[in-house]
């Protein structure tokens, strides 16, 4: 019996739409101990994702931005990361999401899932049937399913 991505996925939906306050997506985040999150419409198509890194990338400043600061120079960085990070908590989801999400299909093999999430550093993969998001895969229950099922595993 091959194991596919249908077998090893959650079925939790948790996604934020596209215009969906950052703010807002962080409190998702937070409250459900995830790293990221799928972006679909309202038809539940997978239209992009978005991440704790996504976030925190659009809120520290780049090293060039740092140098042309004079609040930086003056010991004030932590209010302007502070200002910065506000500043986008009231922006769209869409302005930082990745517009081109790295899914698996329901008939996608075990290994190929684990290599794609390995080699693209992907801590979440979201699930997508005819391009609608179905499920997710996250790393714990990857390691989990693999545990458990190994133990009653006919391979060992």
């Amino acid at each position: 019996m091959r194991t596919t991505a249908r077998d090893i996925m959650q079925r939790d939906l948790t996604s934020v739409l596209e215009n969906d306050r950052i703010q807002d997506t962080v409190h998702i985040l937070y409250s459900h101990n995830i790293s990221g999150v799928p972006v679909v419409d309202e038809e539940w198509s997978l239209i992009g994702y978005i991440s704790e890194s996504d976030i925190l990338k659009a809120a520290v400043p780049t090293y060039l931005e740092v140098l042309a600061q004079t609040t930086f120079l003056d010991g004030d960085e932590e209010c302007y990361l502070y200002r910065r990070f506000s500043a986008i908590g009231h922006s769209p989801v869409k302005e930082y999401m990745n517009r081109k999400p790295v899914s698996v299909g329901l008939g996608t093999g075990l290994m190929s899932v684990a290599d794609i999430m390995l080699r693209r550093g992907i801590k979440r993969i979201p699930v997508v049937d005819s391009g609608k998001l179905v499920g997710i895969i996250d790393r714990e229950s990857f390691c989990e399913y693999l545990m458990e099922d190994a133990v009653h595993n006919e391979c060992r």
